[in-house]
């Protein structure tokens, strides 16, 4: 029998760590659960099990770019994609938007040709207004199969009629206990420095959600270490999880890498690289706590059994919280008093404060994600 033929598109390629997880994720869990020949939308992946649609030589630069080139590349790509497949995924993230795309009238012209849709592990909206929230329905409605990764989206789904396709999911990124590496965690001993992973994020602050000043809550962690640091010998792992020239963090993460190493205390920049997302989901898992501003920042450390704080800048970040039900006290929100990692990063280095939600158990649902699927095989 001919293996289900499944491309994945997201924003794979862009340098972009959670996007690159998603499709090595994707890839893995459509050989295993689909018995599926997966193909990447996008440049090689490390460790995704799948041939791409960019060749291997491909300065990967080309492809993200924000010129004509890199444009014409995702245009080429996407093609590619979608010319011998049997079902077309969006496969992660927040993707399903009123944001003008070339994808959507080819992924529409595509079903005419017999292509089935389907969407796991990805967020609906939020939208400026009803008429943008109407465009997408219809565009679902065209779909095969959605599986949504937070409540919120689910509700959304739900009041656009969708109920018949909808799964209520999770990220895609709880696969990582049943399909990723099997990490160590974090090596401290006793006497060993305290390791502290930060991901901080160029968002902006000016958006219809109330995000917390970068500069504050930067200032207020670099205070916070500072003072642990004259109880324990601390190092601070600056990842910048995004390393897009335009929109990543790399600037952010070298920034604040000098702005420790001048309070004395012992930082370095870990950027990331080559996409291999499994590389930095181990370095992530080698941290004792991370604060992270990126979403998949703090995913993975929760995966991984490493308190976290995040940085709620988005309503993604709040969807997860709530659904892991975290501590309110390991938010860090716009309208947060005081310095709110003073108290919560010894708390967390004491084991306290755990989500209600334990990761086993967010873990435990992630193979629905594509168990559920009408591909699915048993």
């Amino acid at each position: 029998m001919t293996a289900l033929r499944t491309a994945f598109t997201g924003y794979y390629g862009m340098r972009n760590f959670g996007d690159d997880l998603f499709g090595v994720l994707c890839t893995r869990a459509a050989q295993t659960y689909w018995r599926a020949a997966p193909r990447v939308v996008g440049p090689p992946l490390a460790a995704a099990p799948a041939r791409s649609t960019v060749p291997r030589r491909y300065p990967t630069r080309w492809y993200g770019s924000t010129g004509l080139v890199g444009k014409a590349s995702r245009w080429l790509s996407f093609a590619r994609g979608i010319h011998d497949c049997d079902v077309l995924v969006m496969g992660g993230g927040s993707v399903i938007t009123a944001r003008e795309s070339f994808r959507k009238p080819m992924m529409l012209s595509a079903v005419e040709r017999g292509v089935q849709l389907a969407a796991v592990g990805v967020s609906i909206g939020p939208f400026a207004d009803a008429r943008d929230e109407d465009a997408v329905a219809a565009f679902l409605q065209r779909f095969r199969y959605l599986s949504v990764r937070d409540e919120r989206s689910r509700r959304l789904a739900q009041a656009m009629g969708l109920q018949a396709i909808t799964h209520a999911g999770c990220d895609l990124a709880a696969l990582l206990p049943v399909l990723g590496p099997r990490t160590a965690g974090p090596a401290s001993g006793q006497g060993a420095p305290i390791r502290i992973g930060v991901a901080p994020c160029r968002y902006r602050e000016d958006g219809e959600y109330a995000a917390p000043s970068r500069r504050r809550w930067e200032e207020h962690l670099i205070a916070a270490l500072a003072d642990l640091r004259r109880m324990r010998e601390v190092h601070v792992d600056v990842f910048s999880l995004n390393e897009h020239p335009r929109h990543g963090d790399r600037e952010l993460a070298r920034a604040l890498v000098d702005r420790l190493r001048t309070e004395g205390v012992a930082a370095e920049h870990r950027p990331y690289a080559s996409q291999d997302p499994l590389h930095t989901v181990d370095a992530l898992a080698a941290c004792d706590v991370v604060v992270s501003a990126r979403l998949h920042g703090a995913i993975v450390a929760y995966l991984q059994d490493v308190p976290f704080m995040i940085i709620d800048y988005h309503p993604k970040c709040r969807d997860f919280a709530d659904d892991i039900g975290l501590d309110a006290s390991l938010r860090v929100t716009a309208d947060r008093a005081g310095n709110p990692f003073s108290d919560a990063l010894p708390a967390l280095l004491a084991g306290e404060r755990q989500p209600r939600v334990s990761r086993a158990d967010y873990a435990r649902r992630a193979p629905d994600i594509f168990q559920c699927a009408p591909w699915a095989k048993a």
